[in-house]
């Protein structure tokens, strides 16, 4: 009598069961049918992903992953990846429910979870990816900046950049900019300056980034910087700076060149908001570079004259930007310390409107933040300037990963109202640099009055450039000249925009 042969175990795992665990986890389903060299295959891949994952989120942090991903080429790498491991999943769906015809209810159950866990989510993550490489190679530029092109001294019957014109006087024409169209120069041309020591800093061991607000609005024929703001970071410790100079200082040194050897002071008589309009429309023989970015390069060389800093690199964003900015972050959270009552507040969409935000906690939309930090009728340039280093530490601290991830509609926010002369090599050191200062203490500091009078002096200039340059001495001992930034106050309160118009 012949032994009895072994009967094969059958698996009481069915195949449309093995594909929807499949769906979750390539290779599940075959394990769970018994199928373990095959379920290995299939799971392989996936766990060496996933393992590596780890591994740096364990020893390098967030900061690692971000820097890896904006290493140029390395979101169009991942993008690969998704697309590869999204067809590798597929697969295995498919391959687990093989050998087998499943009913019609099956095959759509499976097809319909295959859609929603594995096409679905690698599709947004492949959207995200893109919009978020699209924003980068929109915002930083890849081109080599040009060497500071020589300027000759103007002549004797060449008119001074501080005499009074009209632009009827100009040889050519304005082209009005409208709020809320992008108009900021592209990143196809040249930067007309040179940048200091290495990128991303200079050899001094100091980043110097200089923040410009740019207002466009529609009552304005031209563009003007009424933020100017210049953030300087200590690269060994991440500690920060910002010094606030305020739009209506008179008699700021200009730099050397053409525009300096004619103006008989060799200072800018007009208020410092204006540099953009004179080398853009007024006297752009005057400046190096053309048109917009000529306009930018005068303000930044204008600054660093003033400052003593060589200023690194430049970030200008149109204050249009703003609201879809911080919409694109679900809004921001606001500490008021002081309120804000305007009765003629120019609102980019109702026009003239009454604005009234109250003392305490808040969380402005993309309307209210531009609001807060635009405002300036209820109390004055310095009042506004407070407010926007105010809003821009809030975005610092609460711009974070899921802002980042939200990257078409960052992308939406940010393109065409964003322009910075960084190239996008420098992105993963900056990182590192700015992951570290994301946390450090930021001393505010502001040329205002009665300190610093607005009609500069040569004594008002040396005093600003000895604060500049002695600010990081002073964040190791208490010093009641610069301010700490603000703390979150649990007190509630309100804010409005009532319109007053018809």
């Amino acid at each position: 009598m012949k032994p009895a042969r072994p009967t094969r175990r059958r698996s009481v795992t069915s195949p449309v069961r093995a594909a929807l665990l499949s769906v979750l986890a390539p290779g599940a389903g075959h394990w769970l049918r018994g199928n373990r060299r095959i379920a290995l295959f299939w799971a392989a891949p996936m766990l060496a992903l996933l393992t590596a994952l780890v591994l740096v989120t364990l020893f390098g942090g967030t900061r690692q992953l971000l820097i890896i991903m904006v290493t140029p080429g390395a979101l169009i790498a991942l993008g690969l990846i998704n697309l590869i491991v999204a067809v590798w999943r597929l697969g295995a769906t498919a391959h687990a429910a093989r050998g087998t015809r499943l009913s019609v209810r099956d095959r759509a159950v499976v097809i319909a979870a295959a859609l929603l866990l594995i096409v679905g989510p690698h599709l947004a993550i492949g959207r995200s990816l893109a919009a978020f490489d699209d924003l980068l190679n929109s915002t930083f530029s890849e081109a080599s900046p040009s060497p500071l092109p020589q300027v000759t001294s103007p002549g004797p019957t060449d008119v001074s950049p501080t005499d009074e014109a009209s632009p009827a006087e100009s040889p050519s024409t304005p082209t009005p900019n409208r709020a809320g169209t992008g108009t900021l120069p592209p990143l196809t041309v040249a930067t007309p300056w040179t940048r200091p020591g290495e990128i991303p800093w200079g050899d001094d061991g100091k980043f110097d980034l200089l923040l410009l607000g740019s207002d466009a609005g529609n009552d304005r024929w031209s563009r003007r910087m009424d933020v100017m703001l210049l953030v300087e970071v200590d690269v060994a410790t991440g500690r920060v700076a910002m010094f606030g100079f305020p739009r209506n200082m008179v008699n700021v040194p200009l730099p050397p060149g053409a525009a300096r050897n004619a103006s008989p002071c060799g200072c800018f008589t007009k208020l410092l908001n204006e540099v953009y309009t004179d080398a853009t429309f007024y006297y752009p023989q005057l400046w190096p570079g053309d048109g917009s970015v000529s306009g930018i390069a005068a303000v930044r060389a204008t600054i660093s004259e003033l400052a003593q800093r060589p200023i690194d690199a430049v970030l200008v964003a149109d204050l249009w930007g703003v609201i879809k900015v911080v919409d694109a972050m679900g809004g921001i959270d606001m500490n008021v310390t002081e309120s804000v009552v305007d009765a003629n507040y120019p609102d980019p969409v109702l026009g003239s409107i009454k604005l009234r935000i109250d003392t305490g906690r808040h969380h402005f939309d993309g309307r209210l933040a531009l609001a807060y930090a635009r405002s300036r009728h209820q109390d004055s340039d310095y009042g506004r300037m407070r407010r926007q280093q105010a809003l821009l530490l809030a975005i610092r601290d609460q711009l974070g990963a899921a802002t980042i991830l939200n990257a078409p509609g960052l992308a939406s926010a940010a393109k065409g109202y964003v322009w910075t002369d960084l190239p996008r090599s420098s992105l993963p050191n900056l990182v590192d640099l700015f992951s570290r200062a994301s946390t450090a203490l930021v001393r505010l500091y502001r040329f205002a009055p009665s300190a610093y009078p607005a009609y500069l002096t040569p004594a008002t200039i040396a005093k600003i450039r000895s604060t500049i340059a002695n600010a990081f001495p002073a964040l190791v001992s208490p010093s009641p000249s610069p301010t700490e930034s603000p703390s979150p106050s649990p007190e509630a309160s309100s804010s409005v925009l009532e319109s007053t118009s018809p």
